[in-house]
C-alpha cells in the first residue's frame, strides 16, 4: 500500500499522468468536432472560403480572398490538388471577371459539397491540434507538468470551439496563430534570442494571412513591448539593451508579416499607390471600390502600399463595416446592425457551460490574489481577451461568439491557475468534478455545437431568444433533407438559411415561401431568418410563427410548424393509395406505400393490416402474421387483422414439409 501511495504522491508520476489526460483531451476534441459534421452539409460560409481558396491554386489570382485573408482558404482547399475539379473562374466569368466571391461561390457550391467539403473540413481541423499542442506547452512552462491538464480539459469540452473547429472558415486558424503569436512574444521575452523572436515572427505573419482581427495583436504587442522594457521581465539587461530587444524584436516581426502577407496573395497587387488602387478597383465589386476610396482618403498619392491590393482594400472594407455600419443582428428581443456594448459579454456567460465559468473566474481571482509575485504572466493571459471583447464590444460587427473565439486559450490558462499554488487532492477532485460537469453539459448537445446555451439561458431550446446570429449558421440543412426524405415529403414552405434551399431543390424537394397566416400547411424555418428578417414586411408576414412553439425542432436550429397536420394528411393519403394498389394487385408498391404511412405514424394499425394482407398475396406469410400482429396489438378489436392473421397462420402450417 505505501508503494502505492508514494508513486500517486510522485511528481514525475502526475506529470507523466497530466500529459496522458492532456493527450486525451486533445484526441478527444479533434475526434468529437470531426464527428459532428461527418454527415453535414455546407454552413453559410465553407463555400466562400473553399471556392475563394481552390480559384486561387487554379490561378493564383487572390481576387476573391478581399473580404478574409487567404490562408485557411488555401489550406482548407489543399485537397483540390489531388482531384480534378472545374475551373472557378470558367464557372461564373462576370463575377470572377469583378472579384464577386458570392456568385462565384453560388456557382460553384454542389462542387464543394460533393468533393471537397469534407476533406476541407478534416484539413482546416488540424489548427485544433496544433492549438492543444501549443496550450499544453504554455500551461507545462506556467505551471508544471503536472497541472497542465486543467486547460486542456476546459479546450476539449468547450462547445464554441467543437462547433467552429472543423468548419472551413478563419475562426480556427485564427485563434490558433493568435494565440502562438503571444505565446511566442512571451518566450522571446524570457528568453531573447534570434530562434524565438524568428517562431513568433512567422506566428504573426500567419495570424495576419488568417484573419484580419489580427490587427489586435499590434497594440497588443506595443503594450507588452513597453512594459517589457521597464519591468522585471528583462531583468538581466540594462536600459539600452531592453530598448534594442524590444525594438528590434518588432522590427523583425513587421518585416516577416509584410512578407508573409504579401506571400500569401502571391504578390499580386503590391507597391501600388492610391492613384493605382482607384483604377485597379473600377471593374470590380462596390465593397472594393469603396476601400480604395478610403485608402485614397488618408495615404498619400505618391506613397507606394507594401501590401497587396486585395488584402489593403479588403481589409479597409471590413475595418469600415466592424466601426460603422455592423451587420443585421438579433439580440434580447432586438433585431439591428450591432453596437449592443454587453453582447460579447452576455454570449461568453451562456455560451460556455457554467462549471467551466466557474474554473476561469476562480482561477482569475487566484491569479490577482498573488498578482504582485506574478503580474507579468498575469497580464500576459488577462490582456488579449480584454482588448479583444472590448474592442469587439465598441465594433457593430456582433454575429456570434466566433468573433471572440481567440480570447477561449487565454481563458483556459488562467482557470489554470486554480491548480498552481495549492496542488491538493481536494482541490483536484473539485476541478475534475467540475471538468466533468462541462464535459456532460456539453456532450449533451453531441453534434449541435454551435446551438449549445448553458442553462443561464435555458439550454439549447431556449438560448435562440437571446442571441442566434452565428448559431444558426444554416448547418440544419441536410437535417432538415433527411427528415423529409424519411417522410416522403417532397413539397412544403421554407425559409432557408444558408445554402438549404440549393439542398432541397438538388433532392427534388419543391417549396414556396411560407405564408403569413397559419393555413396549416407544413412549414420549416430557420430561427436565424425568423428573428432577423429583411424587411418590414417580412417581419410582419413572421409574427404568426414568432408568438406560436413550432411542433418539432431540428438541430435546435430549424422550427417546424403543423407537423401534425401534414402527417396526418400524409398517412390518409398514403393508407389510400396502400389500398388502391392492393386492389389493382400491385402488393409490393401497396406494402410500400403501407410503410411510408408508417414513418409518419409508426402506431398505425390500419397501415399494418394493409401490409399484412398484401404479404398474404404474396405468400409471405412470416412477414404477413408479424404485420398482423402489430396491428391486433394496437387495436385489439381489429376484425379485419384477425382474419388475415389466421389465413397467414394456416397457409404456413400447409407450407411446412
Amino acid at each position: 500500500m505505501k508503494l502505492s501511495t508514494d508513486l500517486f504522491s510522485n511528481a514525475r508520476w502526475q506529470a507523466r499522468l497530466s500529459a496522458y489526460f492532456s493527450l486525451a483531451c486533445v484526441l478527444f476534441f479533434v475526434t468529437a468536432a470531426a464527428f459532428s459534421v461527418l454527415h453535414q452539409s455546407s454552413y453559410w460560409d465553407d463555400p466562400f472560403h473553399l471556392t475563394a481558396g481552390v480559384a486561387q491554386l487554379q490561378t493564383g489570382d487572390p481576387r476573391l480572398s478581399a473580404d478574409h485573408p487567404p490562408l485557411a482558404r488555401l489550406l482548407g482547399a489543399l485537397p483540390s490538388l489531388f482531384m480534378e475539379l472545374p475551373s472557378v473562374a470558367d464557372g461564373a466569368p462576370s463575377a470572377w471577371k469583378q472579384a464577386d466571391l458570392f456568385y462565384s461561390t453560388s456557382a460553384y457550391v454542389r462542387t464543394v459539397d460533393e468533393r471537397l467539403l469534407l476533406p476541407g473540413r478534416l484539413t482546416v481541423l488540424g489548427f485544433a491540434l496544433l492549438l492543444g499542442w501549443l496550450l499544453y506547452a504554455w500551461a507545462k512552462e506556467l505551471f508544471g507538468a503536472e497541472r497542465a491538464w486543467l486547460p486542456l480539459a476546459l479546450f476539449a469540452f468547450c462547445p464554441p470551439l467543437l462547433a467552429n473547429a472543423p468548419l472551413v472558415t478563419t475562426d480556427m486558424a485564427a485563434t490558433t496563430l493568435m494565440f502562438a503569436s503571444v505565446y511566442g512574444w512571451w518566450r522571446y521575452f524570457k528568453e531573447p534570442t534570434l530562434a524565438r523572436l524568428g517562431w513568433t515572427a512567422l506566428s504573426v505573419a500567419a495570424a495576419f494571412c488568417a484573419k484580419f482581427t489580427a490587427v489586435l495583436l499590434v497594440p497588443l504587442f506595443l503594450l507588452s513591448g513597453i512594459a517589457a522594457a521597464f519591468s522585471p521581465a528583462l531583468q538581466p539587461y540594462d536600459g539600452k539593451r531592453r530598448l534594442l530587444i524590444v525594438g528590434g524584436g518588432l522590427l523583425g516581426i513587421s518585416a516577416m508579416t509584410i512578407f508573409g502577407i504579401d506571400l500569401a496573395y502571391f504578390f499580386d497587387g503590391v507597391w501600388l499607390t492610391p492613384p493605382e488602387y482607384l483604377s485597379r478597383s473600377q471593374a470590380l465589386i462596390p465593397s472594393l471600390q469603396a476601400g480604395s476610396e478610403s485608402l485614397a482618403g488618408f495615404w498619400p498619392a505618391w506613397l507606394p502600399v507594401p501590401l497587396p491590393f486585395y488584402f489593403v482594400s479588403g481589409m479597409v472594407s471590413v475595418l469600415t463595416r466592424t466601426g460603422s455600419i455592423g451587420h443585421w443582428t438579433y439580440f434580447l428581443g432586438e433585431a439591428g446592425p450591432g453596437g449592443w456594448p454587453n453582447y460579447f459579454s452576455l454570449l461568453l456567460l451562456i455560451k460556455l457551460p457554467l462549471a467551466t465559468l466557474v474554473l476561469i473566474g476562480f482561477g482569475f481571482s487566484q491569479a490577482l490574489s498573488r498578482f504582485s509575485r506574478d503580474a507579468w504572466n498575469v497580464l500576459f493571459l488577462a490582456l488579449p481577451p480584454l482588448l479583444l471583447i472590448v474592442l469587439a464590444s465598441i465594433g457593430k460587427m456582433q454575429i456570434g461568439i466566433r468573433h471572440i473565439l481567440p480570447a477561449f486559450p487565454f481563458l483556459f490558462l488562467l482557470a489554470g491557475y486554480t491548480l498552481r499554488y495549492r496542488l491538493t487532492p481536494g482541490r483536484v477532485l473539485a476541478a475534475g468534478f467540475l471538468v466533468a460537469l462541462s464535459a456532460i453539459s456539453t456532450l449533451s448537445v453531441h453534434p449541435n455545437y454551435l446551438m449549445y446555451f448553458n442553462f443561464l439561458a435555458g439550454g439549447p431550446e431556449q438560448g435562440w431568444r437571446i442571441s442566434i446570429n452565428g448559431d444558426d449558421y444554416g448547418q440544419g440543412g441536410s437535417d432538415l433533407l433527411r427528415w423529409l426524405q424519411a417522410r416522403s415529403i417532397d413539397r412544403l414552405a421554407y425559409l432557408p438559411n444558408g445554402w438549404g434551399g440549393m439542398l432541397l431543390n438538388r433532392a427534388g424537394i419543391s417549396y414556396t415561401p411560407p405564408p403569413c397566416s397559419d393555413t396549416g400547411e407544413l412549414v420549416a424555418v430557420h430561427a436565424g431568418r425568423l428573428l432577423t428578417p429583411q424587411n418590414l414586411a417580412e417581419s410582419m408576414c413572421f409574427d404568426w410563427m414568432r408568438l406560436r412553439q413550432p411542433d418539432q425542432k431540428i438541430g435546435y436550429s430549424i422550427f417546424i410548424y403543423n407537423a401534425g397536420n401534414a402527417a396526418t394528411r400524409d398517412v390518409q393519403g398514403y393508407l389510400n393509395k396502400s389500398l388502391a394498389l392492393y386492389n389493382a394487385g400491385k402488393f409490393s408498391e401497396s406494402i410500400e406505400a403501407g410503410r411510408k404511412a408508417l414513418q409518419w405514424e409508426p402506431n398505425n394499425a390500419e397501415a399494418y393490416n394493409n401490409i399484412c394482407a398484401a404479404n398474404n398475396n404474396l405468400k409471405h406469410w412470416r412477414e404477413a402474421i408479424d404485420a398482423c400482429n402489430r396491428a391486433i396489438a394496437l387495436k385489439p378489436g381489429h376484425a379485419l387483422a384477425k382474419n388475415n392473421l389466421a389465413w397467414a397462420k394456416q397457409n404456413m402450417a400447409r407450407s411446412q414439409p
